[in-house]
């Protein structure tokens, strides 16, 4: 009888074990995701936030340069003016520029 109670002892003894282990190791997975998250999430933002703030400038910076050039062709200086005037050509092909 008294090895049946050892027995049952021990074996209570290493679930016990097996399930102490299975919780620190998911404490421990789940302190790494929090720390990782909470360094992580704020460069990733920060980054993000970069990334927009250039593609806005670009997106700015091409409105200006789309304005710039239908005002100039409005006034004959632009690329479109100058091809749709014919008869203003030296007679070499440049590509189209400056005819």
């Amino acid at each position: 009888m008294r090895a049946l109670v050892e027995i049952v002892e021990t074996l209570t003894s290493s679930i016990r074990f097996v399930i102490g282990m299975f919780v620190f190791a998911v404490m421990g997975i789940g302190f790494m995701l929090t720390a990782g998250a909470s360094y992580v999430a704020p460069k990733a933002a920060d980054s993000f936030a970069e990334r927009a703030e250039r593609v806005g400038e670009r997106a700015i910076k091409a409105a200006q340069q789309e304005r710039r050039a239908r005002e100039m062709a409005k006034d004959g200086w632009g690329y479109e003016a100058a091809t749709a005037t014919p008869g203003k050509s030296s007679g070499k092909d440049d590509g189209g520029w400056g005819k």
